[in-house]
């Protein structure tokens, strides 16, 4: 897989729109939150998806850079975040995105202190 150079990291080339985000609250319930794409931080939800990516972090564990479509923001449920990108572990997708994301791909999927990452082999 190619990697580019991207802020603190690297980023893969393949692309996945991605609809929803499972986050786990302070009481320990997984919540499945909507995503979306606006184009000002004051934005409501619109019907563009976000897009993911593979992202490298300079230690090599690999998890998903979730952006806004055309260089907007990326919306998190109805109150929760809007910022330009979010950084997030394999256990927070749903199973498409993650699939598509992997396929043609040599990372081994793997836990480290309770969160799912992968490991480029």
């Amino acid at each position: 897989m190619e990697w580019k150079k991207y802020r603190g990291g690297f980023i893969g080339s393949s692309v996945t729109e991605i609809k929803s985000v499972k986050v786990i609250d302070p009481h320990g319930q997984i919540r499945r939150f909507r995503i979306s794409t606006v184009r000002e931080p004051s934005g409501k939800f619109t019907k563009i998806p976000a897009e993911g990516r593979l992202f490298k972090s300079e230690k090599g564990y690999i998890g998903v850079l979730i952006t806004g479509k055309y260089g907007g923001y990326v919306k998190v449920g109805k109150n929760l975040t809007i910022q330009q990108c979010l950084s997030v572990s394999f256990s927070c997708l749903s199973k498409k995105p993650l699939e598509k994301l992997l396929k043609g791909t040599s990372v081994e999927i793997t836990e480290i202190d309770g969160t799912i990452v992968g490991i480029e082999r």
